[in-house]
């Protein structure tokens, strides 16, 4: 059992309490009997508890559940250099805030699937294997922040190969399953590096898409607590990060899969609705843990106190 609270408690708790102290203060001071007192203390008291508990959100966790599952794995490959907070996505939104709000939106769409993620800038890490548990995912992306720049050491989009190759290997070691795969990046090059091919990954990976993020106009990159901009180090003018589209569709034409050049979720829509059709469903136990909501059980008697005030104000002219 979890909360989840819809109003903070460090603002719930003291509103509520101070409802009940102002109430229990005006009841005393009336001149009437005790007992109609008492229970409209009583009344006002089951109306807070059940107003904090309704608040308060419970929920219930739920192992093995069955679920509908498709039978699609599908794999996150997020470049983190930088240069993907450059300013430049739908305007003049961060490319990584663009990247972590599509990426929501995808595996929404394709929930059901099993999910990936991998992370690269100077080393690649594997944030998540494959798992049903779609928020685990959700929340790795979440934790992919901003490099120091004094960590940062140039952009080489050859870094996640290996454990590209690794992930794309185990999913199509199972039976039956599609291996879906969104590549993600500027297609910045700044190491001196030459881009290699990926063309030995292309068997092993069934659809997808490499997302390319940014525009040819570029856009400035702020860091730190305090905003400073990344400085070009010959100039010593805000650096600008443009992106690379040549970079990007030669790993797309390697893997086979189509290149898409991101500025809104609408440009990838028409692919994921593809993959949808193209998958399969099944009835399985999930592997994750899911959670049922509960404040209903509070708010239906939560309504009937509050209807019951209603009525008695309306009677008597008073609560």
């Amino acid at each position: 059992m979890i909360t989840k609270p819809i109003i903070p408690l460090f603002i719930a708790v003291p509103v509520l309490l101070i409802v009940l102290v102002l109430y229990i203060f005006g009841v005393c001071r009336k001149s009437t009997k005790i007992r109609y007192k008492v229970l409209g203390i009583i009344r006002i008291t089951i109306i807070i508890v059940l107003a904090f508990l309704s608040n308060l959100r419970i929920m219930d966790k739920k192992y093995d559940a069955q679920v509908e599952m498709k039978n699609l794995d599908v794999l996150f490959v997020v470049d983190t250099t930088i240069s993907m907070w450059a300013q430049d996505y739908g305007g003049s939104h961060e490319r990584m805030e663009g990247v972590q709000y599509d990426a929501a939106n995808i595996i929404d769409e394709l929930s059901g699937s099993n999910f990936g993620l991998i992370r690269f800038d100077n080393r690649s890490q594997i944030l998540a294997p494959f798992t049903q548990d779609h928020e685990s995912v959700k929340d790795a992306f979440s934790t992919i922040k901003e490099p120091d720049i004094n960590y940062a050491r140039g952009s080489s989009l050859n870094v996640c190969y290996d454990d590209l190759e690794s992930l794309l290997l185990s999913s199509n070691q199972k039976d039956e399953r599609l291996t879906i795969l969104f590549f993600i990046s500027d297609g910045e090059i700044t190491d001196e590096s030459t881009l290699r091919s990926f063309k030995e990954l292309e068997d092993y990976v069934d659809a997808g898409a490499v997302l390319g993020y940014g525009t040819g106009t570029g856009g400035v990159m702020q860091y730190g607590s305090y905003g400073n901009y990344v400085k070009d180090p010959d100039t010593n003018k805000n650096a600008v990060s443009q992106i690379n589209e040549d970079n990007l569709k030669q790993i797309a034409s390697d893997l086979d899969i189509d290149y898409i050049h991101m500025n809104h979720y609408s440009n990838v829509a028409y692919l994921i609705e593809s993959i949808k059709n193209g998958s399969s469903l099944s009835i399985e136990k999930s592997d994750s843990v899911s959670y049922e909501d509960t404040y209903y059980y509070y708010v239906i008697p939560l309504a009937i106190m509050l209807i019951l005030e209603l009525v008695l104000f309306v009677r008597k002219g008073k609560l």
